[in-house]
């Protein structure tokens, strides 16, 4: 690992990898963008400057794979997908090139509770090749999982842990409307969750990953995914209306049990027009401490913010497979 700027490749630019990777650049003191990878045959073969919507040219040309440009590179900042099954091969070749990661793969978070054979694969190749591996977002990442963490640190004692999120869709990109089922009927909303298709993906991983931190095994999660519905809603910003009995968005629950206790509860609330968004964590200990940030969490610049302000945290960790909970907080850059 090379002591002065550290060289990254992008690897992954749909809306999140272009923002991840337009802040890398912008970080040129500490950080050299020496690849970018997509698989879409629309901008392979691009500057990446007119990829992201800068001004360029970069010099740095989109490929379609990573030959010919992990010979020179320290870090893959990676954003293709939120489950292990589709990101798990991806990561085996970093591994095998011996390069570090950051990535958004949900479920990466805290894999060792639901996929317990994938997380010690991955760890025992980062292990064997000397790279470290980390998966960040806001969530899972930051908001219920780390901040509840942090303030568990000054409770003598905690009986449980509750968070909330609420957000208004339309303030976030397409695919992530989409992945709220806004627009669709009732029958389509319920096929696209038996499907794994709609849904926020990490709760359980965010509640494993808090359990842990707190030295107590959850015996299972139970999650409730819901439709919100619309009574007659026009957009904002257009002229379009969700009709009645249509899907906003989503209301979804999860409970960490143990020993039939509810000891961690989440609540998520992401659909269009949505009231009063916030993000608020309450530990209910000795003291009970409550923080909320009204207007939540600004998801898409907020994760790609973790992404290149977790780098440093990561190349100078012990190789492995690891948590936002075993490395130093990720920290920003002042500009005065």
């Amino acid at each position: 690992m090379n002591g002065g700027r550290k060289k990254a490749i992008c690897f992954g630019l749909g809306p999140i990898g272009c923002s991840i990777a337009k802040l890398a650049l912008m970080r040129k003191d500490r950080i050299e963008v020496v690849g970018a990878i997509d698989i879409d045959p629309n901008i392979v073969g691009k500057d990446l400057a007119s990829v992201i919507g800068i001004d360029g040219p970069t010099g740095v040309i989109v490929k379609s794979d990573l030959r010919g440009v992990t010979h020179d590179a320290d870090i893959v900042l990676h954003a293709t997908g939120s489950f292990l099954s589709s990101t798990r091969s991806d990561l085996i070749e970093f591994c095998k090139k011996g390069l570090d990661v950051v990535s958004t793969t949900e479920e990466l978070a805290f894999p060792w509770y639901r996929h317990a054979d994938y997380a010690a694969e991955i760890d025992t190749l980062a292990k064997q090749n000397g790279v470290t591996i980390l998966a960040v977002g806001v969530n899972p990442g930051f908001v219920l999982d780390f901040i509840p963490i942090a303030l568990s640190g000054v409770c003598s004692s905690v009986k449980k842990v509750k968070g909330e999120r609420v957000l208004d869709s339309l303030t976030r990109r397409l695919p992530f409307q989409r992945k709220t089922g806004l627009g669709l009927t009732v029958d389509e909303f319920e096929k696209g969750v038996r499907e794994g298709r709609l849904g926020h993906v990490g709760l359980e991983e965010s509640i494993a990953m808090v359990a842990s931190a707190l030295n107590c095994h959850i015996d299972k999660v139970e999650q409730i995914v819901s439709p919100k519905i619309s009574q007659g809603m026009t957009l904002s910003g257009s002229h379009s209306t969700i009709e009645k009995g249509k899907v906003l968005g989503i209301i979804q629950t999860a409970r960490g049990l143990f020993d039939q206790k509810e000891v961690i509860s989440y609540r998520m609330e992401m659909y269009a027009g949505a009231e009063n968004p916030h993000d608020s964590i309450t530990i209910v200990g000795e003291p009970e401490i409550t923080l909320c940030i009204p207007n939540g969490t600004p998801g898409d610049l907020a994760t790609a913010s973790l992404v290149v302000n977790s780098i440093e945290r990561v190349v100078e960790a012990c190789p492995g497979l690891v948590s936002t909970k075993d490395l130093r907080p990720a920290s920003s850059v002042l500009i005065p």
